[in-house]
């Protein structure tokens, strides 16, 4: 077998799925240096889920009664594999480290954590710049979903977001939760006019979009283009009124009032009559395969997260991982 002198290779392999590569390197003698990288090892997740008191126990679990009890025996042989096989094991987190000592029976060597550096490999305005447009984004969407109830300021107003795979206690959505609904409690008693609206987007077995989701962002849709409509024949009439001054007696710069025509009060009147609801915004975008039995809806119904008026937590549990709306419709990707 001929090796490579001149250059050094390194493979780095990511969770369980990319492995099974490890002791195969090894065994044919692959001539590279290997990296493993664990970002949750599979039976702690497994452990979790089953509302076990994890970390406590965690140095006395029979791992491989655990791992075949649950049916995962042969992952759970594939990723220890790969740990030990590895010429380097790193974790993203120390208490992933942790983790990964007990289950997977190595000592990470390192740790190296998620996240990109965006101040150093990122120009500081184009970062704003897109922050700004995603803002836009967002705050078009908060208007549709809230039409009807859309009485706070967009400008005192926080967005919380959590995401990912539909782990309700792994994730942390059940503290989540709870947390918003204290924070709403301290925000209603202290007066506060700061406004936080919470998404939670993670999958879920949905139909479709429920119809006040696609009412809600049709109606503002159509609100701004007949807002726009208006701009631009008032402009055109400013300018017509404003070219046709001679210097005789009259003001020089038109009266507003004589700018918006009764049509356009009309039109402008329909649309903002098209905003009103009885209903108060819903706190899911969709309808849901099981509504009833679903821990997240029913966590919210618990602490009373019902999107009221007097509110000043609102919440949207969106169950898609992409967040977008059908073509013609504002989105957020």
């Amino acid at each position: 077998m001929s090796h490579e002198t001149s250059k050094a290779v390194i493979a780095h392999f990511h969770e369980w799925l990319a492995s099974v590569a490890l002791p195969l390197c090894r065994k044919r003698r692959i001539d590279v240096t290997t990296i493993f990288t664990t970002h949750a090892t599979l039976l702690g997740r497994y452990l979790c889920a089953g509302s076990v008191d994890f970390y406590n126990n965690l140095q006395y679990f029979d791992v491989d009664h655990e791992a075949g009890k649950r049916g995962i025996y042969h992952r759970y042989c594939i990723e220890r594999a790969g740990a030990h096989a590895a010429d380097v094991f790193t974790t993203v987190s120390h208490i992933t480290a942790y983790e990964a000592e007990h289950l997977l029976k190595r000592k990470p060597d390192g740790v190296l954590p998620n996240g990109l550096n965006v101040v150093k490999f990122q120009a500081i305005h184009e970062f704003q710049n897109l922050h700004a447009i995603k803002k836009n984004v967002i705050n078009d969407f908060v208007r549709g979903h809230f039409y009807g109830h859309y009485d706070f300021d967009l400008d005192n107003t926080l967005y919380f977001f959590t995401a990912g795979r539909y782990e309700y206690r792994n994730k942390g959505v059940d503290m989540f939760i709870e947390s918003l609904a204290r924070l709403n409690y301290r925000l209603k008693s202290s007066g506060s006019k700061v406004t936080v609206v919470a998404f939670i987007i993670m999958p879920a077995a949905t139909h479709s979009y429920t119809v006040e989701a696609l009412r809600g962002q049709a109606v503002t849709k159509s609100l701004q283009a007949t807002v726009d409509e208006i701009k631009d024949s008032i402009g055109r009439r400013l300018f017509e009124k404003a070219a046709r001054y001679t210097g005789e007696s009259g003001t020089e710069v038109p009266d507003p009032k004589d700018l918006l025509t009764n049509q356009d009060k009309i039109l402008l009147k329909r649309r903002v009559f098209a905003l009103k609801r009885s209903s108060y915004p819903a706190i899911v975008t969709h309808n849901m395969a099981d509504d009833a039995n679903d821990p997240i809806l029913n966590q919210i119904r618990r602490v009373q997260l019902f999107n009221h008026p007097s509110d000043r937590v609102k919440i949207i549990f969106h169950p898609e991982v992409f967040f977008s709306l059908p073509v013609g419709f504002s989105n957020i990707s």
